[in-house]
C-alpha cells in the first residue's frame, strides 16, 4: 500500500479525471467506479511466465504507479508514487462443479470491494485454472487511472509480453508515451484557438438544452452495483448488420447507434433522443500509445419518428457524428457547466451507448482468448454496451443500468427489444420503423417494474399436514388457550376430525360452503379446521352485523349449512343451522376422508363491493399453504410463541392468526372479551397472559404507539414481534413507536388485499436504518413477487385468490393476465399505488380509483394526519377529501383534542409549519371521538356524512351586492365555509395561493372588472378588500395617490389620557415583560435576560393556558439551536396572551397585575409578513404598542420597541438615515413597514410626554456566526429560497446590515433595560454591510449556478409554482408603484449603540462581527440540512473559506 508524500511529483488531474474525482467523492465507500473485464484464455498457462508479464506491464504502466488525494485547498492532485506493492491472486477451481461460475463468485465480490484512492493500489488482477487447458485472467482497475481504451493497451502488452517468455525471446519495449506529454498537450488545448471553437459549437447545439427523455422517466444518482443484461448478436443478425452498414456507406456503429435512438424513442415517445457516447478522443493525439484516463462522452442529439426508416434515421447520424467530432476534445463536463446543467437532476444527454470496434484478439504464446467485459463504470441511467468479438462473427451486448432505475426484467425487456428491432431494421432499412412487426409490440408496452421475494427452501405443505405433524409429534402440546381452557394440539385435532365426520353426517359434501358464525373461541377453531378436514369450504360471518348486512351476505354465499350457537340461531332462520350448542356427544362413523387438494377452496372472506354488495373472496387450499410457508419464514414464529387472536373470524387477519401460529406448533391465546376497554388494560392483560406476537389492526396499534409514548402504559417485556396491517400505518405513529419501544420489539408493517391471501409484503419498520417516520410496506413474502404497473400494484403467484365467488365478469375484471411481463402471469390488480424506493422497498401512497387531488398535488391524507397527530392538543385525527358542487376539492380534517381544545389558528400555523399549502385542510371540525367500523378502522364515509351539506348557496354573488357582499360571497364558495363574515382573515380561515387565484377570478367575473391575485394577499378580509376595490379604479394602470393608508393619521394618535403617572420602575429592573420570546430574535433576548440580568421574564405567548405557554417558551429555542439554562428556568413565567385582541387578549386583573409589577418591557412581538396589508397588521403590531404604552404609562415603566431599518428612507429621498424619530414618507410602502413606523410614532409622542422609550431598529438579522441558523420568515432568505432552485437571484440592493441574532440580543439588552438613561433610538446596524455581489458570488462558489437578474427580469423568469415564489412576487404586486430598482435604505447611522457600548465598558465589544464567507456557507448549510434549499452539485474551492 502507499500513501502520498510531499517528496514526490504532484500533478494536476487531466479534464476526464476531474469528474470521476468528483464522482468518487459523493460516496467514496461505493466502488461504482472500478472497472474490470476478465479474458479466458483457450489454453494452459504458465503461472510464473503470466505473472512475470503481469508485474512487467505495471512497471511500465505509468498511470498505476500513483495515488489520488486534494490539496491543503481541496485542489485534487496526482501524486506519483513508486510501483506499488501487489499480489497475484491465484486458484485452481477446475475442480468445482462449475469452475466458470466459481471464478465468476470471487470476481463478484473482488468488484464490489471500493478502492481507497489515497492508498492503493488502484488495480488488481486474478489468475484462474478453470481446467488443463483453459485459464481466466481478470484484471480490475479504477476508472480514474485507465479508460476502456488504456485498459486494452495494458491487456496486449500482458499478452505479448507473456508469449515472449514462453518463447525466450526478449519482448522489446511497451512503446508507451508519457503522461506528461498527455498532460502537456490538453494545457495546450486549453489555451488554444481550437478550444474556443469547441466551446462555441456545444453552447450553440445546445442553447436550448433540449429535455431529456429516458425510459424511467426520472433521475439518480449513480448506484453502487448495476443490473446487466448480456448476450450475444447471433451471427446471422451479424453479418447482415455489416452488410446493411457497407450498403449505407456508413460505419456499423453508427447504425447501432440509429437503431438505439429509434428504440429510445419507442420506450418514450419522445421526438428527440440524446444519446451519451463515450468517444476515445485519442486519434491524432499522443494519447493514443498513453495508457491513461482520456476518455470524453460525445452528447449526440437526433430527432426520431415512426416514418424514419433505418436509412433515413442513419444519415441523421451519420451528419450529427460527423459534426461533433472534430470537437470531441471538449469535455462533456465543461459543456454541462457552461450551459448551467449541473446539479439538481440537470442532464445534457440521455442513456449511454458505448461501441467498442477495437478488438482484442489476445493470443497468449498463441492460444486465441476471448474478452468479457464485467463493468465499465457507474451507470447512470441505461448504457447499451457492445463488443467486437476477436473473430468478428459476433458482437456482444451488454446492457447495463442503475437498479434505482430499473429492474432486471426492464433491463432484460430493453435488450430483446433492442435484438428485435435491429433484426428488423437491418433486414428492411428502406421501410419505416413505425410499420415494423416490433413497433405493434413496443406501442404496447407498459412500464412494469417486478419485485421478487426471497426464495423458499422448499415447497409448501398444506396447512392440515402441518397441524396434524405436530398433533402427532408435540400432542399435548397447547394449540389454543381461552381463559383458563386449553386444548392440546392431539385434542384439537381429535375435536376437527369429530367435527367432519358430523359435517358428513348431516350431508355436507367436497366443496360445499358451510358458513359460520361463531365468536373467537377453541370451538371456533376447532369448527374451521373440521369443515377443511371435511373437504368443504369454511365462510365466516359476523354474528352481531345488522340483519341487512347478514342477509346480503348470506345470499352471496348461499351456504350448504351454517354453524352457530343458540344465542345467534333466530338469525338464519330459512338455514340448515347445527348449532355447536347443541350436536351430539358422538359423531357418526363415515368412511376416512381424504385431505383436499391444493386447487380446491378453503374459505370464503366477503370484502365490500364497488357497487355496494359484498363480494366473497374464494381461496385455496394451495394459496394458503403459500402463505402460511412464506409467512412462517418471514415472521420467526416458532413454537414457543404465544400468539394474540385480536381479529373476529370474518377477518383475513384471523386467517394469519389461526394458521400461522398452528403451522407453527406455537399456542394460539384467545383475546379476552374485555381487553380492549383500555390500552393499558390491554398490556396488562398482554402481560398476564404472556403474549410474545401481537397481530392488531393497525388503527388499534396507533392508539397503543401514542399509549406508549405518553407513558400511559408500557410494552410486556413478553412480546418481541408486533405485526400490524389493514391500513396505511401513520408516520407519526411509527416515529412515536420507535421513540418508546426502540429496535428491540420486531414491529413488521404487512400489506395485503384478502385477495392475494392476507399479507402479500412485509417492512421492518423496526430496521434502524429507516427514518423515524418512514412507514413502508417493504417487499414480497418470500415465495411471492409484485409488479408495479404504472404505479399500480399488482399481485403474482401462488398466494392468489382463485377469484369472486359467483362474480366471473368482476373476478375478469380483476384478476387479469399481465401482458407486459413473459408469459403473462395471472395478476390481482390491487388499485393500489405504490412507489417503488430507491431502497428496494414498496410505499404505499393510496388508491388509483380514488385520488385526491389539489392544484397538481395528489395529496395522501395519512401524510396529513400525521402533521396533525404531531400537535400536542390533538389526540385523534382523520382527513378525509370532498369534492364540493361545482368540483372544487378540499380536504376536511376530523379531530379529536387531547385535552382542551387549541384555537384553529394555532393548529393551521402548526400544519404550514409542516406540510406545503395544498395539504393543509381547508375546513377542521372537532368532534369528541372519530367514527370507528366493526375492525376498527377510521369511517370515513360516516365522516363524510356529517359534514353539513353544502351547495352552490353556500355565498351569495351577483351583480346586484354590494362589494363586501360580493367578496364575501365568493369567498365562502371557494372555502365553502357558508359561517365566514367579512372582518374573517381568510388566510386563518385556511386559504391558500391556488384558493387566491380561484377567488380573484371569480371576483373579477362577478364585479366585471380586473382583480388582483396580489391584492387578495394584501387585503386578507373581505371587508378590507371590499374597501380596497371601492376607492382603487378600475383602470389596471392608473397612476397611485399615497401609498399611506388613510386611517394611519388616526391610529397613530396618541391617546391624551397616556401620560407619564406618579409612579416609579425599579431599576435594575426586577420583572421583564418581554412579547415575541417564541421567535426567531426573541428566543435569543430572553437567553440573553437571563445570562445578563437578575430578573424575572414574563414571556406573553399565543397559548390556551399558562401550562402550554410555558412548553412553548422551552421548546421554541430548540429550533433555533439554543437552550435555556436549566438553573434559571425558574425566572421564566409564561403568560398567555395574543397581540392581535383588544387589550393583548387578557383580563383586566392580569393587565393590572403587570401594570404593578413589571420594571421593562420589551415589546419584540409582531406580525411579520411581507404580502399583507396595513389593516390586517395594525391589531398585532400597532394596537398592541398602544396597549403596551397605556399599561407602562402609570409607573414609568421604560417600553425598549424592537422596530426594523426598513422604516428609513430609501437612498432616493434622502442620503443618510440618522437615529432619530422620522416622519413620514414615500418608502413606507407595504403593511409591515407601515406598522412598524405607526408604533414608533405613537412612541415619539410618548417620549414627548415623559415616558421612557427606545426603539431599537434592527436590519438583517441571521443566526448565531458558529450556528448558521436563519429566519425562515426572513424576506431575503425567502427570496433565496424561490431563487437558487431555478438557477437566477434579483439584483436587490447593493449592500445591507446583518447582524447575528446573539449579537442583536446582546446589543438591545446592554443600551435598554441594561442602562439607566438609553437612547431614543438606536440602529442596531452592523459597521461591515454585506455586498449583494458577495452574496451572489458566495452562492457560486458554494455549488450554486445561479444567474444575477434585473429585478423586472427575474420576476419575469421565476417559476411561480412554489409558496416562497408567490409570496415573493405577491410582495412586488402589492407595492403601489412597483419597486425601484434599487431597494437599498439611505447610510446608516449606528452612533448611538457605539457610544452606548464603550461607556458602559462591559464585555460586549463595539465593533460588530462581520458575516464573511465563512459564516454564510454555514448559513447555506443550515438551509440544506433542513431541507430548505437544495444540495448544490458541486463545491468550489477556488477561494478559500476566509475570503472577504
Amino acid at each position: 500500500m502507499t500513501t502520498p508524500d510531499s517528496d514526490r511529483s504532484h500533478h494536476p488531474l487531466l479534464g476526464a479525471q476531474e469528474g470521476i474525482w468528483t464522482g468518487h467523492q459523493l460516496d467514496t465507500s461505493s466502488p461504482a467506479y472500478n472497472t474490470a473485464e476478465y479474458v479466458v484464455i483457450e489454453g494452459p498457462v504458465d503461472v510464473d511466465l503470466f505473472e512475470a508479464a503481469l508485474r512487467r506491464a505495471v512497471e511500465e504502466t505509468e498511470a498505476l504507479h500513483c495515488v489520488f488525494a486534494a490539496d491543503d485547498e481541496g485542489r485534487p492532485q496526482q501524486v506519483d508514487t513508486p510501483v506499488p506493492e501487489w499480489r497475484l491472486h491465484t486458484a485452481d477451481v477446475s475442480e468445482a462443479p462449475d469452475p466458470h461460475a466459481a471464478a465468476l463468485r470471487w470476481i463478484g465480490a473482488d468488484i464490489a470491494r471500493p478502492v481507497d484512492l489515497a492508498r492503493g493500489p488502484l488495480f488488481g488482477h486474478a489468475l484462474f485454472r478453470l481446467a488443463a487447458d483453459r485459464c481466466l485472467w481478470y484484471h480490475r482497475v479504477h476508472h480514474i487511472a485507465l479508460d476502456g481504451f488504456g485498459l486494452s493497451l495494458v491487456a496486449r502488452r500482458v499478452a505479448d509480453v507473456y508469449t515472449s517468455l514462453a518463447a525466450n525471446t526478449a519482448a522489446g519495449p511497451s512503446g508507451f508515451g508519457t503522461l506528461a506529454s498527455v498532460r502537456e498537450e490538453e494545457a495546450a488545448y486549453r489555451t488554444s484557438e481550437q478550444f474556443a471553437r469547441d466551446r462555441d459549437h456545444w453552447t450553440r447545439r445546445y442553447a436550448d438544452r433540449p429535455e431529456v427523455a429516458t425510459p424511467a422517466g426520472r433521475s439518480a444518482l449513480p448506484a453502487a452495483s448495476f443490473h446487466r443484461d448480456a448476450a450475444d448478436l447471433d451471427a446471422g443478425t451479424t453479418a447482415a448488420l455489416r452488410a446493411t452498414a457497407r450498403a449505407l456507406s456508413v460505419s456499423w456503429s453508427e447504425v447501432l447507434l440509429a437503431v438505439t435512438a429509434a428504440h429510445l424513442h419507442r420506450a418514450t415517445g419522445a421526438p428527440e433522443t440524446v444519446l451519451s457516447v463515450p468517444a476515445m478522443g485519442r486519434f491524432g493525439s499522443v494519447s493514443l500509445r498513453v495508457p491513461a484516463m482520456v476518455r470524453n462522452v460525445l452528447p449526440l442529439r437526433l430527432t426520431v419518428g415512426a416514418d424514419d426508416s433505418l436509412r433515413t434515421l442513419v444519415a441523421a447520424v451519420s451528419r450529427e457524428v460527423r459534426s461533433a467530432l472534430p470537437h470531441q476534445r471538449y469535455r462533456y463536463e465543461q459543456i454541462r457547466r457552461d450551459l448551467r446543467l449541473v446539479g439538481g437532476g440537470r442532464r445534457l444527454s440521455g442513456p449511454g451507448v458505448n461501441i467498442m470496434p477495437f478488438a482484442y484478439d489476445l493470443r497468449f504464446a498463441g492460444h486465441r482468448s476471448t474478452v468479457h467485459n464485467v463493468s465499465a463504470g457507474p451507470v447512470d441511467d441505461l448504457a447499451f454496451n457492445v463488443y467486437d468479438r476477436s473473430e468478428g462473427t459476433t458482437l456482444r451486448f451488454a446492457v447495463d443500468a442503475n437498479p434505482d432505475l430499473y429492474t432486471a426484467a426492464e433491463v432484460a425487456g430493453h435488450r430483446r427489444a433492442l435484438f428485435d428491432l435491429l433484426t428488423e431494421a437491418v433486414a428492411e432499412p428502406d421501410q419505416p420503423l413505425g410499420s415494423l412487426p416490433s413497433a405493434s409490440a413496443a406501442a404496447h408496452a407498459t412500464p412494469v417494474r417486478v419485485l421478487e421475494g426471497d426464495p423458499l427452501p422448499a415447497p409448501p405443505l398444506p396447512v392440515l399436514s402441518l397441524i396434524a405433524d405436530h398433533a402427532a409429534r408435540r400432542g399435548s402440546a397447547v394449540a389454543v388457550e381461552e381463559g383458563d381452557r386449553s386444548i392440546g394440539y392431539a385434542e384439537l385435532f381429535g375435536e376437527a376430525h369429530r367435527t367432519a365426520q358430523l359435517l358428513a353426517g348431516r350431508g355436507v359434501r367436497r366443496g360445499d360452503l358451510v358458513a359460520v358464525a361463531l365468536p373467537r373461541g377453541i370451538e371456533a377453531v376447532t369448527v374451521l379446521l373440521g369443515i377443511m378436514v371435511a373437504g368443504a369450504v369454511y365462510c365466516p360471518l359476523d354474528p352481531t352485523a345488522p340483519a341487512d348486512r347478514s342477509a346480503a351476505l348470506l345470499s352471496s354465499a348461499a351456504p350448504d349449512l351454517v354453524i352457530t350457537t343458540k344465542p345467534y340461531a333466530h338469525l338464519f332462520p330459512d338455514r340448515a343451522v347445527l348449532l355447536l350448542d347443541g350436536r351430539p356427544d358422538t359423531a357418526p362413523e363415515h368412511p376416512p376422508l381424504s385431505a383436499p387438494g391444493a386447487g380446491e377452496i378453503a374459505y370464503v372472506l366477503h370484502t365490500s363491493g364497488s357497487t355496494g354488495q359484498p363480494k366473497g373472496v374464494e381461496i385455496g387450499h394451495g394459496a394458503l399453504a403459500h402463505f402460511v410457508a412464506g409467512a412462517r419464514l418471514r415472521y420467526g414464529v416458532n413454537r414457543t410463541d404465544r400468539v394474540l387472536q385480536f381479529a373476529p373470524l370474518h377477518f383475513d387477519t384471523s386467517i394469519e392468526e389461526i394458521f400461522l401460529t398452528l403451522c407453527s406448533g406455537a399456542t394460539l391465546v384467545i383475546r379476552p372479551q374485555d381487553m380492549t376497554d383500555s390500552v393499558p388494560r390491554f398490556l396488562s392483560e398482554c402481560e398476564r397472559l404472556g403474549i410474545s406476537v401481537l397481530d392488531l389492526p393497525t388503527a388499534y396499534w396507533h392508539e397503543l404507539a401514542y399509549a406508549l409514548a405518553t407513558g400511559a402504559g408500557a410494552l410486556p417485556g413478553t412480546v418481541h414481534t408486533v405485526v400490524i396491517g389493514g391500513e396505511a400505518a401513520l408516520p407519526e405513529r411509527a416515529a412515536r413507536w420507535r421513540k418508546a419501544v426502540g429496535s428491540s420489539v420486531r414491529l413488521l408493517n404487512t400489506y395485503g388485499p384478502t385477495e392475494g391471501t392476507v399479507v402479500a409484503t412485509v417492512a421492518d419498520l423496526h430496521d434502524a436504518a429507516l427514518a423515524a417516520d418512514d412507514t413502508p410496506v417493504g417487499r414480497p413474502l418470500p415465495g411471492s413477487r409484485v409488479a408495479v404497473v404504472d404505479g399500480e400494484l399488482y399481485l403474482l403467484g401462488p398466494a392468489l385468490a382463485d377469484g369472486y365467488r359467483n362474480r366471473p365478469e368482476e373476478t375478469a375484471g380483476r384478476f387479469v393476465p399481465l401482458e407486459c411481463l413473459p408469459g403473462s402471469p395471472r395478476a390481482y390488480r390491487t388499485g393500489d399505488l405504490v412507489e417503488l424506493g430507491e431502497d428496494g422497498l414498496l410505499r404505499y401512497f393510496g388508491r388509483a380509483d380514488d385520488e385526491f387531488k389539489i392544484s397538481g398535488h395528489r395529496v395522501q391524507p395519512a401524510e396529513v394526519e400525521s402533521a396533525l397527530l404531531s400537535h400536542p392538543g390533538i389526540g385523534d385525527a382523520a382527513v378525509v377529501g370532498q369534492v364540493l358542487p361545482g368540483g372544487t376539492r378540499r380536504l376536511t380534517a376530523h379531530l379529536v383534542p387531547a385535552g382542551p381544545r387549541p384555537q384553529v389558528s394555532a393548529v393551521r400555523d402548526h400544519l404550514r409549519a409542516r406540510l406545503p399549502a395544498p395539504m393543509i385542510p381547508t375546513s377542521l371540525t372537532f368532534l369528541t371521538r372519530l367514527p370507528r367500523t366493526a375492525s376498527g378502522k377510521t369511517d370515513r364515509a360516516a365522516l363524510l356524512a356529517r359534514l353539513p351539506s353544502l351547495t352552490g348557496g353556500t355565498g351569495r354573488t351577483g351583480r346586484g351586492l354590494t362589494s363586501e357582499a360580493a367578496v364575501t360571497g365568493v369567498w365562502r364558495q371557494v372555502l365553502a365555509s357558508g359561517e365566514l363574515t367579512a372582518h374573517d382573515d381568510v388566510f386563518e380561515r385556511g386559504a391558500q395561493s391556488l384558493q387566491a387565484i380561484q377567488a380573484a377570478n371569480r371576483l373579477a367575473s362577478e364585479l366585471g372588472r380586473e382583480v388582483k391575485v396580489a391584492w387578495l394577499f394584501q387585503y386578507a378580509t373581505p371587508a378590507a378588500l371590499a374597501a380596497f376595490l371601492d376607492t382603487e379604479a378600475p383602470v389596471p394602470d392608473s397612476p397611485a395617490g399615497s401609498v399611506l393608508p388613510p386611517s394611519l393619521a388616526a391610529d397613530t394618535e396618541l391617546a391624551p389620557e397616556i401620560h407619564p403617572g406618579a409612579g416609579t420602575a425599579s431599576w435594575p429592573p426586577r420583572r421583564v415583560l418581554l412579547t415575541g420570546a417564541t421567535g426567531f430574535v426573541g428566543t435569543h433576548l430572553l437567553a440573553q435576560l437571563l445570562r445578563c440580568t437578575d430578573a424575572e421574564v414574563v414571556c406573553a405567548v399565543r397559548a390556551e393556558s399558562p401550562e402550554k405557554a410555558l412548553a412553548r417558551v422551552h421548546s421554541a429555542p430548540e429550533a433555533f439551536g439554543l437552550a435555556l439554562p436549566p438553573n434559571e428556568h425558574h425566572r421564566v413565567t409564561a403568560l398567555p396572551a395574543d397581540l392581535s385582541l383588544p387589550r393583548l387578549g387578557m383580563t383586566e386583573d392580569q393587565l393590572s397585575e403587570l401594570e404593578s409589577t413589571v420594571d421593562a418591557i420589551i415589546h419584540n412581538g409582531a406580525a411579520v409578513s411581507v404580502v399583507r396589508d396595513y389593516t390586517t397588521l395594525r391589531p398585532a403590531n400597532t394596537d398592541s404598542t398602544r396597549c403596551l404604552l397605556r399599561l407602562a404609562a402609570p409607573r414609568g415603566i421604560p417600553v425598549h420597541y424592537v422596530s426594523t431599518l426598513s422604516v428609513g428612507p430609501p437612498r432616493a429621498l434622502r442620503e443618510e438615515f440618522d437615529e432619530t424619530f422620522i416622519p413620514a414618507h414615500e418608502g413606507l410602502r407595504y403593511g409591515y413597514q407601515q406598522t412598524k413606523w405607526a408604533s414608533e410614532r405613537l412612541l415619539q409622542q410618548a417620549a414627548e410626554r415623559g415616558l421612557p422609550v427606545t426603539v431599537h431598529r434592527l436590519g438583517r438579522v441571521v443566526g448565531p456566526i458558529a450556528a448558521g441558523t436563519v429566519n425562515r420568515q426572513d424576506f431575503l432568505w425567502t427570496v433565496l429560497r424561490a431563487g437558487v432552485p431555478a438557477g437566477i437571484v434579483p439584483d436587490l440592493f447593493a449592500q445591507e446590515s446583518w447582524t447575528p441574532a446573539d449579537r442583536v440580543a446582546a446589543e438591545i439588552v446592554a443600551t435598554g433595560p441594561g442602562t439607566r438613561r438609553p437612547h431614543a433610538v438606536v440602529h442596531h446596524h452592523a459597521g461591515t454591510p454585506v455586498r449583494q455581489e458577495n452574496l451572489h458570488r458566495w452562492l457560486r462558489e458554494y455549488g450554486y449556478e445561479v444567474e444575477t437578474l434585473p429585478l423586472d427580469a427575474w420576476r419575469e423568469r421565476i417559476p411561480p409554482d412554489t409558496e416562497d415564489a408567490a409570496a415573493v412576487l405577491a410582495f412586488f404586486d402589492s407595492l403601489p408603484q412597483g419597486p425601484d430598482g434599487d431597494l437599498g435604505l439611505a447610510t446608516v447611522r449606528a452612533d448611538n449603540v457605539r457610544e452606548s457600548l464603550a461607556a458602559a465598558g462591559g464585555p460586549l465589544p463595539s465593533v460588530h462581527p462581520a458575516i464573511d464567507r465563512a459564516a454564510f456557507f454555514r448559513q447555506l448549510d443550515h438551509c440544506v440540512a433542513i431541507g430548505a434549499l437544495p444540495a448544490p452539485s458541486a463545491r468550489s474551492t477556488a477561494v478559500s473559506t476566509d475570503s472577504p
